[in-house]
C-alpha cells in the first residue's frame, strides 16, 4: 500500500512539471531531430521508466520462483 501511495505522488508531481513545460523544443538525438512540446517528452519518458522497471521486477520475480 505505501509503495502505490508514493506512485501516485511521484505521479502527479510529474504531471505538475509537464502541465507548466509544454513549450516546443528540439530534441536531437544522433541523426534524428524532433520538435515536440517538453510535457509530450517527460510524461513519455516517465511511461518507458515505469514499463522498463515492471519488466525488470518481473523478471526477477520469475527467477526467485525456480
Amino acid at each position: 500500500m505505501f509503495r502505490l501511495i508514493i506512485g501516485i505522488v511521484i505521479g502527479i508531481i510529474i504531471f505538475i512539471f509537464a502541465i507548466q513545460n509544454v513549450e516546443s523544443v528540439d530534441y536531437t538525438f544522433l541523426a534524428w531531430t524532433l520538435i515536440a512540446p517538453r510535457a509530450v517528452v517527460v510524461i513519455g519518458t516517465f511511461i518507458v521508466g515505469l514499463f522498463s522497471g515492471w519488466l525488470i521486477s518481473g523478471f526477477r520475480n520469475i527467477r526467485r520462483r525456480k
